[in-house]
């Protein structure tokens, strides 16, 4: 460790960075505290009265001589893609990258060596990139920020942007992908990766903070991008249509204003602190730039996943069912790419099965992103001095409006995702199998305990608020979703909907009958007690009952209108579920 620590910099909720915590026991209040510190690199300024000053020792990262050649440019400008971030923090060539050092030129040059920063390149199937990094335990300062690269992170990449943007880049219609597009694709995951060992945690937040139509402008994306920062879980630009003629480069993130804002807020010399406590004005007042400007701001902290605009693979999730339906058409539009894409002369169908397996993937997590509106609520950290709440319940227009489009574009069979010319060449069977399973995810996370919980609690504090969506309300038109053939003159339904149907009917199952769990609860001034938690709240099992006793009455009018002798057996069969669901002993 070094002999003199660097002067460590308080963290702050608002501005992601990793933290080191530390208790303190020496304050004037009645209890011990919590100090947190950010993880940052020490960088000093050669000339610390200039506004642009040379670092006294800079960010060196060194490549392993391991890397296939191709990929060493790419790598390398993935390094130095973030310096004009270190530029807006004061840093002239704060971080470089260069080749690590022959045998010849230096002997005991190691990449295991922890005072050597490498991009690792790993002979690993694992499709993935990870960075981890090493820091003082009483400054926070960064000691060792190495990038683990292991080979199959390619495939995914190639996956990624295929599934998402094939119909938008003519270059990604055809396997293998050209180098030039794959080197751009690793500059991409190597800078997201580079942030991370600069202290940068994920900011999933980070693509919502946009207008939703402000990224099919390429004048936007030209300036922007269509993320504000590289830590996001924003892969490629799949709202983007074709007819918007977006150059390709801009399909990609790239380092963004938030990158520039954290940056300087975590590497800006601050004149005349020379304690933590000095420089926390000036830092409270930085990060106060987020009330004005949206894209500054980071991932609430303590939001449970409940925000639908911090979203991971998300793009455009500041209006996620109007983003979602342009994704949608681009998934429509790659489906009858993919057998001339991946089916090569001599060469078997596993490109064409894994790359059908990752479009599917893609629509279900395009699809979640609408789920997450219902029931959500938009967050912001704030702190003192900011007014307003942290989270505000989604308003319940919109919370309808997302159950309306999952009724029409993830309840209705996607038929889009059916080309028997495809599915005949990649299996005998298993279409209906993997449609059943998509949608059943869909439904699944609507039915959510804590979803469903939280709706409760939505109406509970309302007070008369007209401005939420009444949990009853929300199970019923489910319900009415899944089961809309019911009232028809003539009942019949088909193999995909039986299967939702069915799915249905086990998780209204799940939810009323689920085993109850034993909770420790522990009280101010004894022992932990222990209570028995019923899991979901008492009016979801009372509400899920009544869906239950109203579907079967519906089940009942409706057999006699059975236009086929499948449909019949499946409402006699439905009906004969409900009553062992209701009776859970039988």
């Amino acid at each position: 460790l070094p002999l003199r620590p660097m002067m460590p910099r308080l963290s702050d909720k608002r501005v992601g960075f990793f933290e080191v915590r530390q208790t303190d026991f020496g304050t004037t209040q009645h209890r011990s505290v919590s100090r947190s510190y950010i993880t940052r690199w020490r960088l000093e300024k050669k000339f610390p009265d200039s506004a642009l000053s040379d670092p006294v020792k800079p960010i060196v990262y060194y490549i392993d001589p391991a890397t296939p050649s191709q990929w060493v440019p790419w790598i390398k400008k993935g390094v130095e893609d973030w310096q004009p971030a270190f530029e807006a923090a004061g840093f002239r060539r704060a971080i470089v990258a260069i080749d690590a050092p022959s045998r010849t030129d230096n002997p005991d040059w190691s990449p295991e060596d922890v005072r050597n920063t490498v991009v690792r390149w790993l002979p690993s199937t694992v499709e993935n990139a990870d960075a981890p990094h090493v820091h003082d335990p009483r400054s926070g300062e960064i000691l060792n920020g190495s990038i683990r690269m292991h080979h199959n992170v390619l495939n995914l990449l190639r996956n990624w942007y295929v599934t998402q943007v094939a119909p938008l880049d003519s270059r990604a219609q055809r396997l293998p992908l050209p180098d030039s597009l794959m080197g751009r694709l690793i500059e991409y995951i190597v800078a997201h990766e580079v942030g991370h060992t600069l202290g940068l945690q994920h900011n999933m937040k980070a693509s919502s903070t946009y207008p939703a139509d402000s990224i099919r402008s390429i004048t936007w994306l030209r300036r922007m991008g269509h993320t504000p920062t590289l830590m996001d879980y924003s892969r490629f630009n799949y709202v983007a249509q074709p007819e918007d003629s977006i150059p390709p480069e801009y399909l990609i993130p790239r380092v963004g204003p938030y990158d520039k804002f954290a940056t300087r807020w975590g590497y800006s010399p601050i004149r005349g602190a020379y304690t933590p406590d000095d420089e926390k004005p000036t830092l409270n007042s930085w990060a106060r730039q987020q009330d004005s400007v949206p894209w500054f701001r980071f991932s609430t902290y303590g939001s449970r996943e409940i925000d639908p605009g911090d979203e991971a693979e998300a793009v455009g999730d500041a209006d996620a069912i109007k983003s979602t339906a342009l994704g949608l058409r681009n998934i429509s539009r790659t489906m009858p790419i993919l057998m001339s894409a991946a089916l090569r002369d001599g060469e078997d169908n596993s490109e064409l099965i894994e790359l059908h397996d990752r479009l599917l993937e893609q629509w279900n997590s395009e699809m979640e992103h609408v789920v997450n509106v219902i029931g959500g609520s938009y967050s912001r950290e704030k702190y003192g001095g900011q007014a307003g709440p942290r989270f505000v319940p989604v308003p319940a227009d919109r919370q309808r409006a997302a159950l309306r489009f999952l009724t029409k574009n993830a309840f209705r069979t996607p038929g889009y995702l059916i080309d028997p010319s495809m599915l005949r060449r990649i299996e005998p069977e298993g279409t209906l199998r993997r449609i059943s399973s998509a949608q059943g995810r869909i439904l699944s996370g609507l039915l959510d305990a804590d979803r469903l919980n939280r709706l409760a609690e939505y109406e509970a504090l309302a007070r008369g608020h007209t401005d939420v969506y009444p949990l009853g309300q929300m199970l019923g038109d489910i319900r009415r979703a899944v089961w809309s053939e019911l009232p028809s003159r003539e009942v019949r339904i088909d193999p995909f909907r039986r299967a939702l149907q069915r799915s249905w009917l086990g998780l209204a199952d799940s939810r009323l009958n689920s085993a109850p769990a034993l909770l420790i609860t522990p009280t101010p001034t004894r022992a932990p007690r222990a209570r028995i938690s019923s899991g979901p709240n008492t009016d979801v099992r009372a509400l899920m009952r009544g869906e239950l006793i109203e579907l079967d009455r519906q089940l009942a009018a409706s057999i006699p209108r059975a236009g086929d002798r499948t449909t019949r057996l499946h409402l006699i069969d439905a009906r004969s579920e409900i009553e062992r669901i209701l009776d859970s002993k039988k």
